[in-house]
């Protein structure tokens, strides 16, 4: 690399800036300073931008629709011992699939919060980096039906063998 005060680069500089601004640095030390200062505002920008998009990335492939984004335990309205029994089983289910696989079912009247709780669960394990995806048996039945008519039984669903737990929920 050749050196910048040899070549004349910080006076060309100085010409090309406009009239009556003032350079951050005056040397090439300054000069070199400021350029990696400069370097690591743009790294952890870039790397802050990428946090956001691996974020919505997950977020979008989950499978929880908006309406459930901002789904967690905290918010969720207990107005029975059902539902207080249902909101304890799902957070030791979340704590369970933070270290593992387990298999669960949602089921109950309509209204009653299964949703609700099934977002919940995917926030928290979203919030500490796992993956998630939701799928109700409607979908599921409706996939592996359009499935027959082509020969390729659950073929969508089975790249994900061994990779996700299933969430049946009604």
């Amino acid at each position: 690399m050749k050196n910048i005060a040899a070549v004349g680069v910080l006076e060309r500089i100085r010409r090309l800036a406009p009239q009556g601004s003032v350079p951050p640095y005056r040397t090439v030390e300054e000069w070199r300073e400021w350029q990696l200062a400069e370097g690591r505002k743009r790294s952890e920008e870039i790397n802050r931008q990428n946090r956001q998009l691996r974020v919505e990335k997950i977020l979008n492939r989950s499978g929880i629709q908006p309406l459930h984004s901002k789904c967690s335990f905290a918010n969720y309205q207990v107005q029975n011992d059902g539902q207080k029994y249902a909101l304890s089983q799902a957070k030791s289910i979340a704590d369970e699939l933070m270290t593992g696989c387990t298999n669960f079912v949602f089921s109950g009247k309509t209204g009653t919060g299964k949703n609700h709780l099934a977002a919940a669960m995917g926030n928290r394990l979203m919030v500490k980096g796992r993956s998630v995806i939701i799928v109700t048996v409607s979908d599921v039945m409706s996939v592996l039906h359009d499935s027959y008519d082509n020969g390729k039984s659950g073929e969508k669903y089975r790249s994900f063998a061994g990779l996700i737990c299933w969430s049946w929920m009604k």
